[in-house]
């Protein structure tokens, strides 16, 4: 499956769950902080969301973000699934501070998602641009040097072949250090079993 038809499945989708919530472009983009120009865009294909997008749109709907990355759903989950992500086809999404190669796509109610992404800002972005999302993650550095801001603890300087583990609920944020770009490999995973798509949180979830 290439980037393009990634991101018209992820515009189908995202139109889909905004109706079945019963929202219009004006509500969605009240509640998540996501332009009406932007949501509208994306939903037609005119504009790529960016990961920060995709979070943000995710807490509004009460989902998780692995929702709305996915492909819909087109067989019962396979026991003996793989899939192999060639480098050059992971879909890219980017935003002014990092760039995400989101791996294994294609792959539907998966446990974990990873990316590879690349941090370009040099500066610490606006509290309310630091990542948060249910779950748990896992960086390792692979190129360059990190400062990994956590909002409970002072800045980690991460190197190559260091990593951290952490509660993705709180609030994160990365900054490379020195000319050349961190190189991240991060592995998100949901803690709580997530639903099929359109359904809503299980009730035992606690979405932020």
């Amino acid at each position: 499956m290439d980037e393009g038809t990634i991101v018209a499945a992820f515009a189908q989708k995202l139109k889909t769950l905004r109706l079945q919530n019963g929202l219009t472009l004006e509500e969605l983009a009240a509640s998540s902080g996501v332009s009406i120009s932007t949501i509208s865009k994306i939903e037609n294909r005119q504009q790529n969301p960016s990961f920060e997008t995709v979070l943000r749109i995710a807490r509004s709907l009460k989902i998780n973000f692995v929702q709305l990355l996915e492909p819909a759903q087109s067989r019962p989950p396979n026991l003996t699934r793989r899939i192999v992500t060639r480098g050059p086809d992971a879909p890219i999404y980017s935003s002014q501070w990092y760039t995400y190669r989101t791996h294994s796509a294609e792959l539907t109610r998966k446990a974990m998602i990873p990316f590879l992404m690349q941090i370009k800002t040099r500066e610490v972005p606006p509290h309310d641009e630091w990542s948060i999302h249910e779950g748990e993650e896992f960086i390792y550095v692979m190129q360059g040097i990190l400062e990994f801001h956590t909002e409970h603890y002072a800045p980690a300087i991460l190197q190559v072949g260091d990593s951290c583990y952490l509660d993705s609920t709180m609030r994160h944020a990365f900054v490379t250090i020195g000319e050349t770009d961190a190189l991240i490999l991060s592995i998100c995973r949901e803690a709580v079993p997530f639903p099929d798509p359109g359904t809503g949180p299980p009730a035992t979830s606690n979405a932020s």
